[in-house]
């Protein structure tokens, strides 16, 4: 895996705004002398890898896909308000991430025929499967975005460029189930080195890209296959998969496919942490959760708020689903990070202008002035008294300088995976109860509800509500929301967070009457609590909304692009 990051940092440095679709990677062999050894191989195998960091302002661009949605927030209103058009930089800089790692790959599956046979047979075959499992990683996520795409798996001549049309998702969805299933058995199930992809990687995207088109019977058989390999497991400690040294100890080998940061370079580093982390403690908090989605974690009962004897209104982060603590911050809770090499410990305090902060030479704890309430960017004056935790509070990483991953795919996924595919199906068996049991037990939550084991309305809730709480601000809720089709239902709406005062006590928010497509999905509605609670710009959702626009850049350079409806 060093080889690959080094590579990385040098690739790294070559990044640029250029149109995609147009030229192949300057950094990424083009001869047509290339690829006649296996040493020539792996290194454009480390350029495909090297291509699939997506990052922007030192963040995984998936990072980004649950602020356009329910459950998170930007610093500045953008795609989640409804305010944005085809000529979006960030629309049109995923659509680049994303076909640069197509192009490459294709570049190496095509060229490595040629030195076929001077590749042992296993190890060329590794290498073929690992770049076909890299691409179906990048068309999943164009489907996922732009729905149909423009479709290629060999190298593009100059003029292919100015022609390319967009292939239907369903047909590019046909050829990349038969490409991951030709890949997967030349994987083995534990990764060559860490941030490598495997066998499971390989099956768990069939289930992924089978569940977006609703193809439930092979997304269960996918995810299946995943789960009697008996090679992945959870990790015992929820929290542990957010921090450096939790990930690099994987507990259980829940973690499966990752995007990692070389320890043994200064560069590159993560600033996950760094932007949404308490300003309180010198981090610079832009990107914010909803109160949407505190409210989807169940009491400790295992009952939705507005359902549970042991919740209450005035302590609202009390009795909770222990993953609420390690996913969002809410007022009160202490927090502690590092910042240009100095620890810090404070209070969040979302009320007064001073706080609470400890004093680690002497053991203290003292008052002293509050960013978090004082900043005009902070969770107060710009966010709604909320701060995300998830992958935020690794003390033993500098903020600045965070080398902590980012989980891409983790066994739960899996878990919650095959139970949604086999709910759908209406194949509700012990299997089913076991997977969500799996994720609910080692969250320190009450199994499944035999009441409800057998009504496939109410299971369906709750496998979209463990999927919710279980994998917020993981990148996959984006594609959860438009698989569900509950934008416009969780998208109108003023976004809300946390009382603005510390009297005010926000009545616990209406989820609709029973059997109501806002009851099945947990959609809360703050009507009654708008006068007391935090809230920031109204949002809109149309159904074009539920795709991006496919850029306008791409569309200039080609003509013959279509665009999706709507925009």
């Amino acid at each position: 895996m060093k080889k690959i990051l080094l590579f990385i940092l040098s690739a790294l440095t070559l990044t640029s705004c250029e149109d995609y679709l147009d030229r192949q990677p300057l950094d990424t062999p083009a001869s047509a002398s290339y690829y006649n050894n296996e040493a020539e191989m792996n290194l454009a195998l480390t350029g495909v890898y090297s291509s699939n960091y997506w990052t922007t302002g030192n963040l995984p661009v998936q990072v980004l896909y649950d602020l356009y949605t329910d459950i998170g927030l930007e610093r500045a209103p953008g795609i989640a308000q409804g305010n944005y058009d085809a000529t979006n930089g960030t629309v049109s800089s995923f659509w680049g991430f994303m076909y640069t790692t197509v192009a490459r790959a294709n570049a190496l599956l095509a060229g490595m025929e040629r030195g076929k046979a001077n590749v042992p047979a296993a190890n060329f075959n590794r290498i073929q499967a690992e770049a076909k499992v890299l691409r179906a990683w990048a068309y999943y996520h164009l489907m996922g975005l732009y729905g149909d795409v423009p479709f290629y798996t060999e190298p593009l001549l100059p003029e292919q460029f100015y022609t390319l049309t967009r292939t239907e998702r369903a047909k590019i969805a046909d050829f990349l189930i038969t490409d991951l299933e030709d890949a997967a058995p030349k994987l083995e199930w534990a990764s060559r080195e860490r941030g490598r992809v495997n066998r499971g990687v390989a099956l768990g995207l069939i289930a992924k890209v089978a569940l977006m088109l609703n193809r439930h019977q092979v997304a269960a058989d996918a995810a299946k296959r995943v789960i009697d390999g008996n090679f992945y497991g959870l990790n015992p400690r929820f929290q542990d998969l957010f921090t450096l040294a939790g990930q690099q100890a994987n507990a259980g080998r829940e973690i499966m496919f990752e995007m990692l940061y070389p320890t043994d370079a200064a560069f590159p580093v993560s600033f996950m942490a760094l932007g949404q982390g308490s300003r309180a403690i010198a981090a610079q908090s832009g990107r914010f959760p909803l109160q949407a989605l505190v409210d989807k974690f169940e009491a400790i009962d295992g009952k939705r708020i507005d359902e549970s004897a042991v919740y209450s209104p005035a302590q609202p982060s009390r009795n909770r689903d222990p993953r609420l603590k390690w996913t969002v911050t809410m007022h009160g809770d202490t927090i502690t990070g590092n910042t240009s090499g100095t620890r810090r410990r404070a209070v969040f305090n979302i009320y007064d202008a001073q706080t609470s902060f400890f004093n680690f030479n002497t053991n203290t704890w003292a008052n002293a002035a509050n960013a978090d309430v004082t900043n005009p960017f902070g969770p107060v004056l710009n966010g709604l008294g909320l701060l995300w935790a998830k992958w935020t509070y690794d003390e033993a990483q500098d903020m600045f300088a965070s080398k902590t991953g980012f989980a891409y795919m983790r066994y739960a996924e899996i878990l919650l995976t095959y139970a949604e595919a086999k709910i759908e199906l209406n194949q509700i068996d012990q299997t089913v109860i076991n997977a969500m049991n799996l994720v609910r037990r080692r969250a320190g939550m009450p199994n499944v509800d035999p009441a409800i084991q057998s009504n496939q309305t109410k299971m369906r809730q709750l496998v979209r509500r463990e999927r919710t709480v279980e994998l917020a601000n993981e990148g996959i809720h984006l594609f959860d929301m438009r698989r569900w089709g509950t934008g416009r239902l969780v998208m109108n709406t003023i976004v809300y967070g946390a009382p603005r005062t510390r009297t005010a006590v926000a009545p616990i928010p209406s989820f609709g009457t029973p059997g109501s497509p806002q009851d099945l999905n947990d959609i809360p509605n703050y009507t009654a609590g708008d006068a007391v609670r935090f809230k920031r710009e109204q949002r809109t959702f149309d159904d074009k909304h539920n795709l991006f626009p496919i850029p306008q850049r791409e569309r200039d350079i080609n003509r013959s692009l279509t665009q999706n409806q709507g925009w």
